[in-house]
Parts: C-alpha cells; structure tokens; sequence
C-alpha cells in the first residue's frame, strides 16, 4: 500500500507572497491595517526639490495669515506642492548629535511621529519627508467623501494622522497647521484648518487601530 504524501505549497507561491507584502510595507509602511491593493493603480510620486529661498518675508505673512473656507477647483503645481509639504513637515537639516530627521516644526520629544496623508484629485498619498515623495494609499477621487462640501474640489487636504497614544500630537499637529497657513498666506493660497469625525476617514485610510485622525488642513487657490 502507498501512503501519498501530504500537499505540499508550491514554492512559487510562498515567494509570491513574500514578495506582495514587501512591497506592501515599502508603500506605506507598519501603520497601514490592510495592504494597499486599493491603490494598486498608483505610483509613488516623486517631488521636486523644495525651493528654500525667496518668499514673502515673515511679518508680512503674519500679517496675512487667515482661514478661508472657498477654494478654485485647480491643482496646484508640482513644484507648489512640494514646496507646501516641505514647509509643513519637510526636512530642513540632518541631525548629528540626536536620532531623527531636522524637521521644519518641532514635535514634542522628538517623536516625529505625524503622517501628512495627502488627499489630491487622483488618490490620497502618504508624505515621505525623508525621500521627498508621495506613497500611494487609496486610488481614486475622494476629496468629497474625506473633507466637507467647501473643500470638497480643493487643489489638496493633508489629513493628519497620529498615535492614539500619544499625548502631544495634537500640539505637535498645531505647529505644522501653522506652517501650513504660513505658507499658504506667503503664496497667495487658502487654508482651512478643522477638526473632522475620524471614524469613517480611519476606515478609509486604512489605518492600524494605535493610530487615528487628529485634523485636516485644506489648501488651494481662491475661486476665481
């Protein structure tokens, strides 16, 4: 009598898997709950260079810093976008004696630990200061499923995300939201700053449970 043997897994596959889930986690990283098939369709996106000089001078911008909730259904330009994530979280000097990133807004001790995900008219996307580029999370048009009806066809909404955990996200959210109008006001932009229900953006981002929306920042071009 012969005994067959047990069904065996193909190697091929096990090697498939491994593979999916590498690039699942080289796309958006640990903090993602699902892999990111929804965004299958998408490419990282590599941003240009920020331009760190030039601009209106500091006491002006201050001066014209405020929140307006109208926006121009425009997209802003590559160069404008990278510009505007680099002076909200971007990364302005290498860090010698501490562990870490030089970031252009503090956080409290040194955790570095907001995700910008970027809302655009063609899928939302994770900021990766470090490399300068956008990771793709979700495909597809979502800026009226993710921010209210005055932001809903705006150039782009950064969604920020923190630890549930964590103590002093919401301070260390308030110093990039301020770099954000900053700038904002510097070229001429819209911001709105507001608070939102997480719960269904959560489930839209996909996020692990430690991790949860804080705020949401919209930006674009006053309607013509």
């Amino acid at each position: 009598m012969r005994i067959s043997a047990p069904n065996s897994v193909p190697w091929s596959a096990v090697l498939a898997s491994i593979l999916i889930f590498c690039a699942a986690w080289f796309l958006v990283g640990p903090r993602r709950n699902t892999m990111p098939v929804r965004a299958a369709e998408l490419k990282p996106i590599p941003l240009p260079a920020p331009q760190i000089s030039g601009g209106m001078p500091l006491m002006q911008a201050l001066a014209l810093r405020k929140t307006t909730r109208a926006f121009a259904d425009r997209p802003l330009p590559s160069q404008m976008l990278s510009n505007l994530l680099w002076a909200a979280f971007g990364v302005n000097r290498t860090r010698d004696l501490k562990p870490g990133l030089g970031r252009t807004a503090p956080s409290a001790r040194n955790t570095q630990d907001i995700d910008l995900d970027v809302v655009l008219p063609d899928g939302i996307y994770i900021y990766d200061a470090e490399h300068n580029l956008l990771r793709p999370v979700v495909t597809g048009d979502r800026r009226g499923a993710i921010a209210p009806a005055p932001a809903a066809h705006a150039a782009v909404t950064i969604v920020y995300v923190g630890p549930v955990k964590d103590d002093f996200s919401q301070v260390d959210t308030g110093f990039i939201g301020q770099n954000v109008y900053l700038f904002a006001a510097s070229e001429g932009l819209n911001a709105w700053f507001y608070a939102s229900h997480p719960a269904d953006i959560n489930t839209t981002l996909g996020l692990s449970p430690d991790k949860t929306v804080l705020y949401l920042q919209t930006v674009g071009y006053p309607p013509q």
